[in-house]
This record gives C-alpha cells, sequence and structure tokens, in this order.
C-alpha cells in the first residue's frame, strides 16, 4: 500500500512537470542566434541580438549591462528595448556616451527576453571593449601593458612602453602582488583629442586614469622632449591602476592618503624637496592629520594642498621603510579582503592608525607624543584620485545610469598635479584661531585707544586752563 501511494505521488509530480514546462524547457524555447555591437565612439555604442522562439513570439527584450569590476546591484544599467513581436526578432539597443566615456572600457552585458508563452531567457554575458576607433593606433604590448599611440615615431612608443615594464617591475616587486589583467595606456597627441570624448574636461588637466578599467588616457605634446615628465607620470598613474587591482573590493575604499603616497613614491624622479618640507611643517607645528587626508584632500589654498601631497609622499615612505615591502603589501592584501582602515593597519602591521601616524611624527624629528590632531575643525577636501566622471547615459526606457567613474587628473607638468577646483571658501584654521574673536579684540583696542587718546586730550586742555587761570591771578 505504501508502494502503490509513493508510486502515485511520483506519477503526479512527473505530469505536473509535463504540463507546466521546467525552467531548463522554458530557456531552450528562446534562441539567442547572434550578438554584436556597432562603436560609434564616442558617440555611442549600439548593442545588436537576433532572437527567436519556438513557442510563440518575442514580446519583450531588455539589456543588462556594467562596466568591469562595477556589478552590484545599484551599478547595473537596464534599458529596455522596443519592437514589433514575431517569432524572430532583430533588437537593438543604444547607449549614448556623447556625455563622456572610458575609451578602451571593458563593457560586460547580457539580454533578458520573454515570448508570449510566458517563456523567459537569458542569455550568456558577452564581452566587449568600447575602443577609440577615430585613430589608426600603433600598438607595443605584452601580458602585463600595452601602449597606445598614433600619428608619432614608433621609436616613442617604444620609449613609453619600456618606462611602463619598469614601473609594473618595480611595483611588482613593491606589492608582492600580480596584476589580474593587463594595464592599458593611450597617449593622445594633444587636448582636443582627448576633450572630444571626456566628459569632465579642463585646461589644467593633462589626462585621467579609469582604474576598474585599468586604463590611464594622457596628454603628450608631440614638441619637444617629454622624457622627464613621462618618467613621473606614467609609473604615477599605473601606481593607481596597480593599486586598485590589488585593493579592489566593492565594500571598501582604501586612504587616499595611501593611493597618492605610492603613486607620488613609485615615480622614478626625486622627492627630496617634499620631504623636507613635510620635516618643516613638523617642526613648525602646521601637519596635517592622515586622518584629516583618508577620505581625499584638497584646499582654495595651493600651499596647503601641496602639503597633503607631500604628506602622503612622505608617510608612504615612512611606512616601507619601517614595514617593508612585506609590510606595505599585507596591508594593501588587508583592503582587499575588505578590511576598514581601523581594522586593516592592527591586522597587517601591529599598529592602531593613530600610532602609525604618532611613529610617524616622531620619525619626522618630533618627541614623542608631542604632534596631535591640529584642529577639531573639518577641513575643505575633495577627492584627487578618484575623481568622479559621469558617463554616457542610455537611450530608452526606464534606464538607471551608469555609476560614476573612478578617474584620476593628471596635471599638465608641474612639481604636484593640478587638481579639480574646490569651492571658494576660507581654509580652515590649524590653531583653533577664530576670525569672530579677532574682530572683537580689534574693536575692543580701538576703543581703549580712543579712551586714552581722549584722557591725553583732556588733561592737555586742563593744564592750558590752569595755566591762564595762574596768569591771571
Amino acid at each position: 500500500m505504501k508502494h502503490s501511494s509513493l508510486l502515485l505521488l511520483l506519477f503526479l509530480l512527473a505530469s505536473a512537470l509535463l504540463l507546466t514546462g521546467s525552467p531548463a524547457a522554458a530557456q531552450d524555447a528562446i534562441i539567442f542566434e547572434s550578438f554584436s555591437t556597432d562603436n560609434h565612439f564616442p558617440r555611442d555604442l549600439t548593442f545588436k541580438a537576433t532572437v527567436s522562439s519556438r513557442d510563440g513570439d518575442i514580446t519583450s527584450a531588455t539589456l543588462v549591462f556594467h562596466l568591469r569590476n562595477e556589478f552590484s546591484s545599484n551599478s547595473l544599467t537596464r534599458g529596455e528595448v522596443t519592437f514589433e513581436p514575431d517569432a524572430q526578432v532583430e533588437l537593438s539597443y543604444v547607449w549614448d556616451t556623447s556625455a563622456g566615456t572610458v575609451p578602451g572600457a571593458v563593457v560586460i552585458y547580457y539580454w533578458e527576453v520573454t515570448d508570449s508563452a510566458g517563456n523567459t531567457a537569458q542569455s550568456d554575458e558577452q564581452v566587449v571593449r568600447y575602443e577609440d576607433t577615430r585613430f589608426d593606433w600603433r600598438i607595443v604590448e605584452n601580458e602585463s601593458v600595452a601602449v597606445w599611440q598614433h600619428d608619432r615615431p614608433e621609436a616613442f612608443g617604444e620609449q613609453v612602453f619600456e618606462i611602463a615594464n619598469r614601473a609594473i617591475e618595480s611595483q611588482r616587486e613593491l606589492y608582492q602582488a600580480d596584476l589580474d589583467f593587463q594595464i592599458r595606456i593611450l597617449i593622445y597627441n594633444n587636448f582636443d583629442e582627448f576633450a572630444e570624448w571626456n566628459g569632465v574636461v579642463s585646461e589644467f588637466v593633462g589626462g585621467q586614469a579609469f582604474p576598474n578599467q585599468g586604463v590611464t588616457a594622457q596628454i603628450v605634446s608631440a614638441y619637444g622632449s617629454q622624457e622627464y615628465w613621462l618618467n613621473d607620470v606614467i609609473p604615477h598613474e599605473i601606481s593607481h591602476l596597480y593599486f586598485s587591482q590589488v585593493t579592489f573590493h566593492l565594500g571598501n575604499t582604501p586612504p587616499t592618503w595611501l593611493n597618492e603616497g605610492l603613486a607620488q613614491y613609485n615615480e622614478f624622479g626625486s622627492h627630496r624637496d617634499a620631504l623636507r618640507q613635510v620635516e618643516r611643517a613638523a617642526q613648525d607645528g602646521d601637519l596635517i592629520s592622515l586622518s584629516k587626508l583618508e577620505h581625499g584632500f584638497g584646499f582654495s589654498n595651493e600651499a596647503r594642498t601641496r602639503l597633503a601631497y607631500a604628506e602622503a609622499v612622505s608617510a608612504v615612505t615612512f611606512l616601507v621603510e619601517r614595514y617593508g615591502n612585506e609590510g606595505l603589501a599585507n596591508l594593501l592584501a588587508a583592503y582587499k579582503r575588505g578590511l576598514v582602515t581601523s581594522e586593516a593597519f592592527p591586522d597587517a602591521l601591529g599598529v592602531t592608525p593613530g600610532e602609525f601616524e604618532a611613529d610617524w611624527s616622531v620619525w619626522l624629528g618630533l618627541e614623542p607624543g608631542e604632534f596631535a590632531t591640529p584642529t577639531p575643525w573639518p577641513l575643505p577636501t575633495f577627492p584627487p584620485s578618484p575623481t568622479p566622471v559621469v558617463l554616457g547615459t542610455a537611450v530608452s526606457q526606464q534606464v538607471t545610469p551608469l555609476p560614476t567613474q573612478s578617474i584620476s587628473p593628471t596635471a599638465t607638468p608641474l612639481p604636484v598635479p593640478t587638481k579639480t577646483a574646490v569651492p571658494d571658501e576660507p581654509e580652515a584654521n590649524l590653531t583653533g584661531y577664530n576670525p569672530m574673536w579677532s574682530m572683537l579684540g580689534a574693536c575692543l583696542i580701538a576703543l581703549c585707544c580712543g579712551l586714552m587718546a581722549a584722557v591725553l586730550v583732556g588733561a592737555v586742555i586742563w593744564q592750558q586752563r590752569k595755566r591762564t587761570t595762574t596768569s591771571n591771578g
């Protein structure tokens, strides 16, 4: 009896599956026959697909896409496609990038399709690079780095490639980690070539890095020797891209001072002047706490901005000297595991961020305990790297725009990169000084001076009257 009941239950379940169909059967009913893209850089990228159904007409379709390392639920762009239902349809979706894009961006996408029989299917993920197709690029590359340049002597590309390879080998030893994917360096010959695709441009920007894409685009003039500048800017930008790969975690962002400090530390030029500047600032009691530089830095006062950059490379120099490449590598790996700064420093270096900063101040020549957070007032900040740029939004209904891309402005050849301007506002005072009290004090001093003057004038008049009375008597 029990066996008969079991057989009856199995029969009923099998019948239900035959009547309703399995998910696999529904997926098989919709066939993705082809995928393609049309590149109209920098205006748009068009996604195409041919899809058919065995059970009815294709009635709806949505393209879902994101950029490499941008795959959280709120970073997906979903665009519905309008078309006439049919058993076989040609789908087309236009992603408008005219407001700004990333040359060489890795785009990952798939299609979601439904037919009139209620079947739904999702295509396999497809990958396409949104290449800058405006020029006849000359490419020299290996598995770690690719240099793209156009309308320049071949020797120029080889020069950049040699500098890039030296930088990567040096940073591989420093970070004690390999790259996850190839770094790409694009060289533009003038500002107009760069500005045509860039959504946030200014005359003070000489390039941008897109760490999640492993791409840096630089403006390098075809006139004059650029060797000195290239030996700084190429290792600097590669450091930002390398740093991103060895620390990348969706829920975590390492300190700005660590990222910017390492980018400067990895330049081939000397930073002796920057290190001396920080030593002087320490002796003068003018240091900015590293905790104030964790989420970005920048001041309306250029001198403070330069000090922030100098402090970043100084702190990194101390970190490497004290803890070695292994200590630095452990710290970066801690960030990649998702630890925040308050956890990463004890985990990797055995000290809290505050203890690290105190040790750094002693290394600068201060007495133990002499350096403290200079001011309780918040400092005006902005993230010098990465700095946001808005990617293009899709031309369709119900579109969720792609997330902000990480970029790193590189200034024209100056000792310290020029960054995005910040709103005009007074620099935070580092001594607790309040301008209101200064004005009140000035008023009190003026009042006292006025009273003293009145007393003196009154005394003179009284003396004169006294003399006059005496002479009359």
